[in-house]
């Protein structure tokens, strides 16, 4: 079946006013019962991609980004068992495993270690 350009506007505006989940997945498939799985899926992807594409400046700008440490932080240091990093994408609309990347560069700039060679001749200065 030949998917139209009113067709796709009405599935991607459906996609608007729901989070991107495998149940969002299953709502399309049951509104949209005559498009394929693969279908919907891909349309789903794109939309998706476009969104983040759209807001990846919102969420690298410095401030953004020590919130969210900070708010990562926070959470595990309350329950460390908890699901912080998802909870937090979900809460600011970002996809988890970005949002996993931002704060593990975030980690490893404050945890920078000297590098070798550096300490390699303090000792010997020493």
């Amino acid at each position: 079946m030949i998917l139209t350009k009113a067709q796709y506007d009405e599935i991607a505006q459906c996609l608007v006013s729901v989070p991107p989940t495998r149940q969002s997945l299953r709502k399309l498939k049951q509104r949209f019962p005559s498009q394929s799985q693969a279908t919907l899926l891909s349309i789903f992807s794109q939309e998706y991609q476009k969104h983040i594409k759209r807001t990846h400046a919102k969420h690298h700008t410095s401030e953004a980004i020590e919130s969210y440490y900070q708010r990562y932080l926070n959470g595990v240091g309350k329950n460390g068992a908890a699901s912080v990093l998802l909870e937090l994408a979900n809460e600011v609309d970002y996809a988890p495993s970005l949002m996993a990347r931002i704060v593990l560069e975030r980690f490893l700039q404050e945890h920078e270690e000297t590098p070798r060679i550096t300490k390699f001749f303090l000792r010997k200065l020493n």
